[in-house]
């Protein structure tokens, strides 16, 4: 962190919480997260990314897979008590089922197995949250391109409320950046100044991007 952006940035969960204030303030209800929690268990352990069911040990959330934030889990969790519905969306039947798996005991959640490209030219709603989490790290220049498309998206069909809000994950992993790049957005290098172009405000800059529409 410190070689690739001179400093710690705060975690993803800051982030969640700043969010999660933010919805409860608000009364924001509806959150659409674009590539859903894939594993069962942290990298550090055997499983990780695995399908094998044996692997995912609800009473033991110290081997859950926080390093990629689980933000289905997170949500659903958190609000499970309120009238917010979340809308988790992945182009992989295995992760979907996956994150069923994971969130198994929660209602709020619709799974959608399909792109988030096709998603998001499809619906006929409008969101208060979108999380956007599709793809992987690298190779980064296809997926900030990727990524810009889904903003284009999210942008042409109007499928946020104003004030409503962008999250994106792993803005400031280290990982995708490439020897002499002064790039400190990371895949999102296209998709952060689009938006700052197009009326909205940056509300929360760490490890995640927090964008509001105005």
């Amino acid at each position: 962190f410190l070689k690739c952006y001179k400093k710690v940035p705060k975690s993803r969960y800051y982030s969640f919480k700043f969010v999660l204030d933010y919805m409860k303030e608000n009364k924001l209800g509806h959150i659409l997260e674009l590539g859903t929690s894939k594993s069962f268990v942290d990298g550090r352990f055997e499983g990780c990314n695995s399908s094998d069911t044996k692997y995912w040990e609800p009473g033991n959330p110290e081997k859950w897979d926080w390093s990629a934030g689980l933000f289905t889990r997170v949500f659903a969790e958190t609000l499970k008590n309120t009238n917010v519905k979340l809308t988790t969306v992945d182009s992989c039947k295995t992760y979907i089922d996956r994150s069923k798996l994971i969130c198994k005991k929660f209602k709020n959640i619709n799974y959608v197995c399909q792109s988030s490209e096709d998603y998001l030219k499809e619906t006929d709603q409008k969101f208060d949250v979108i999380y956007i989490n599709s793809g992987n790290l690298n190779p980064v220049e296809d997926m900030a391109i990727a990524q810009l498309l889904e903003v284009h998206l999210i942008e042409s069909y109007e499928l946020l409320n104003k004030n409503s809000l962008i999250i994106f994950n792993d803005v400031r992993n280290p990982l995708p950046m490439r020897e002499g790049e002064e790039n400190h957005y990371g895949r999102s290098k296209y998709s952060i100044p689009f938006l700052l172009d197009n009326n909205y405000e940056l509300l929360f800059d760490e490890y995640q991007v927090v964008l509001k529409k105005i």
